[in-house]
């Protein structure tokens, strides 16, 4: 009976220092043990529609400085890079909520953090 109580206290103390360790991976997007999404341009999409939402979104709100000439987001100079700065933009603007990555089929969402250089994704 002892024994058999030692054993359970054991497991129980494992569990709760286990919870306590930090699980942060930046290579799949998960940070203290809860995935990190972010909201992307499909790589399928008509480049013609991504260009409109990225006309749509930057004049429409989101800050788009970053993917100016200059701005930490500028490189690579690809229509789908930059709309994907402003989708995901727009997407952590409305607390991560599935609708606002929905842009037709333009946008996708990723586990995957999508940084790359000095362009840091929210």
């Amino acid at each position: 009976m002892a024994k058999t109580l030692f054993s359970c206290g054991l497991i129980a103390f494992i569990v709760l220092v286990n919870s306590m360790i930090p699980t942060e991976s930046s290579n799949v997007g998960i940070a203290r043990g809860v995935a990190r999404t972010w909201c992307i341009a499909n790589p399928l999409a008509n480049p013609a529609a991504l260009q409109k939402d990225l006309d749509s979104l930057c004049g429409g709100g989101v800050d788009c400085h970053s993917i100016q000439p200059g701005g930490a987001c500028y490189e690579p100079n690809t229509v789908a890079d930059h709309v994907s700065v402003a989708y995901n933009l727009y997407y952590k603007s409305h607390q991560s909520q599935p609708s606002a990555c929905s842009f037709g089929s333009n946008t996708m969402t990723t586990v995957s953090d999508p940084s790359h250089g000095s362009c840091v994704f929210p």
